[in-house]
């Protein structure tokens, strides 16, 4: 079943207030894949690159949609949805706008990620997420554990 994208960036622009300040346009969002485009300028450290703690949020906020997204898309009625761990590697500067992608490492991992859900309850799972220049040259990687509870 198809998702509701703007019902999607709804819920992420009422319910996470930091989405609104970082510059972000979603160019998809299902559970399959989330991919934002993101300002520079909303995200510029002093030395005229992008904020890393900017990077970071972005990509926690693109896990935590497409999370969110599979869980409308399988009427999982929860958003109780945290992250438990991430580790970010800041690979190269971020000098342009840049783009955050995250998806899940297969189809089947992500069926046997809401199918714990459904059956446990709880479900603990790592995601990876890639930060790319505007060239399309990866600037950074976050690897996030999220925890989701029914």
């Amino acid at each position: 079943m198809e998702v509701d994208s703007q019902e999607l960036i709804r819920i992420l622009k009422d319910k996470i207030v930091l989405y609104q300040h970082l510059g972000i346009e979603v160019v998809k969002i299902d559970s399959h894949e989330v991919r934002f485009k993101v300002s520079l300028e909303k995200n510029k450290n002093h030395k005229g690159t992008a904020f890393g703690g900017s990077l970071y949020a972005t990509g926690v906020l693109a896990s935590y949609a497409l999370v969110l997204a599979g869980l409308h898309e399988r009427h999982i009625p929860t958003e109780n949805i945290v992250i438990a761990k991430g580790e970010i590697q800041y690979l190269r500067p971020v000098d342009t706008d840049f783009e955050v992608v995250c998806q899940f490492s297969s189809l089947e991992e992500e069926d046997q990620f809401f199918a714990e859900l459904n059956t446990k309850g709880k479900v603990r799972g790592a995601l990876a997420t890639r930060i790319l220049g505007a060239d399309g040259v990866l600037k950074a990687t976050l690897m996030g554990v999220f925890v989701v509870k029914k």
